[in-house]
């Protein structure tokens, strides 16, 4: 941001960034179609917080929100020490 007198002018990038879509909002969305698509079936392990990290280029804290949230809406469970799996019930819109 740029401070011209008593006005802030906000920079090119944050109009990016406002702009796009939070990056857990799209690892929620984008599981959600795997799993609406059969892609990912109930009882399938999905990847690691490292792994979901990598591959959508997120922080961990990042994945495990979005991870979060999946539980929240009953698509996936959690099974302490062994992972986090698409759950049966297929979950609420």
């Amino acid at each position: 941001m740029k401070f011209h007198g008593q006005m802030v002018v906000p920079s090119e990038e944050y109009h990016l960034m406002a702009n796009r879509t939070a990056d857990y909002v799209r690892v929620v969305e984008a599981i959600t179609a795997q799993i609406r698509a059969g892609e990912l079936k109930p009882g399938d392990k999905l990847p690691t917080y490292a792994q979901l990290a990598d591959q959508y280029g997120i922080s961990v804290s990042t994945a495990q929100a979005a991870l979060r949230i999946l539980r929240d809406r009953g698509l996936v469970e959690g099974h302490q020490g062994k992972g986090t799996y698409v759950a049966e019930s297929g979950g609420s819109s």
